[in-house]
């Protein structure tokens, strides 16, 4: 019998597994519009998102219908879930109409009841803890410019409580890079490992860095920390200062929606837009990989 397999966290998977994902999604992208493959052949897998979403939902569609299955977008508050129906209840019917899920939800512990009580291969598109499809496509993006990451300096600049952050610093120790998360003192990173490094020095961080990552400020569901997280945050922000200590050849990283002069200044942006773009567009090509991966067809 065929193991289940899911994607709920960054420590879901080896970094072997990561690097056939990898390897995966560099032919995919170079066969894309000349040649379909069928690792979805004839199956349904729902997409079941809590939270806004341009990059995920587009990207995740798209990879469902490009790998020949069809894609079921399910708003959260269309079904019974937001009349407090059970997720065990919700899994199992799910589990019996769909062949996949894709879910993008606040907390963590919803991933991991529908990966329990579903019996379908479930993946994390997002939670309050981990972005884990994020990451790996950003490795992704790196490794395609930069070849491997071992060994490499990133700096993270802004909010190392985030979801994107927690994957990174579990994605260090996995892949054997060092992390420097810029941050204010209270936002430093839950994880410890040996791999992260935690500092309220731009210098620190950025020096010699090989990719300059940044991500919003303010996280879904913190709207209400709006005017604090605004001021506390004014200084930890890619802008010249900080590209000037990287690496010459260093990546300018964010994985979207930007702020343009928040997190990271218009002038950066503008001129590492393809940079940043194409860490977009990767999403799709890895998350094909990803789900061909999640159905053992790689």
């Amino acid at each position: 019998m065929k193991t289940l397999r899911h994607f709920l966290s960054i420590n879901d998977m080896s970094e072997e597994e990561a690097r056939v994902i990898f390897k995966k999604a560099e032919e995919l992208k170079a066969k894309r519009g000349k040649e379909q493959q069928s690792y979805l052949g004839s199956q349904t897998w729902a997409l079941l998102f809590k939270k806004p979403s341009t990059r995920t939902r587009l990207s995740f569609e798209v990879a469902v219908r490009e790998l020949g299955g069809e894609a079921l977008f399910l708003n959260s508050q269309d079904l019974q879930l937001s009349r407090g129906e059970s997720i065990e209840d919700t899994a199992h019917v799910l589990g019996r109409m769909v062949h996949g899920l894709i879910i993008r939800t606040y907390d963590q512990k919803e991933v991991e009841l529908f990966a329990t009580y579903g019996n379908i291969p479930v993946i994390n598109a997002l939670t309050d803890d981990e972005h884990p499809c994020q990451v790996l496509s950003d490795i992704f993006s790196f490794e395609e410019k930069r070849g491997s990451i071992k060994g490499k300096k990133i700096a993270f600049i802004g909010d190392g409580c985030c979801n994107v952050a927690k994957s990174w610093a579990l994605a260090a120790e996995k892949f054997g890079f060092s992390l420097w998360i810029y941050s204010p003192l209270e936002y430093f990173s839950p994880v410890k490992n040996a791999f992260v490094k935690n500092t309220t020095s731009v210098e620190e961080a950025a020096q010699n860095a090989a990719l300059l990552y940044t991500d919003v400020w303010i996280s879904m569901g913190k709207e209400e920390e709006k005017n604090k997280r605004q001021k506390l945050f004014s200084q930890y922000r890619i802008d010249r200062y900080a590209l000037s200590l990287a690496s010459k050849d260093a990546l300018v990283f964010h994985c979207l929606p930007a702020y343009r002069d928040q997190e990271i200044s218009s002038e950066i942006f503008d001129e590492r837009k393809e940079e940043i773009y194409t860490q977009a567009e990767n999403r799709l090509h890895v998350q094909k990989a990803l789900l061909a991966w999640i159905v053992g067809k790689i």
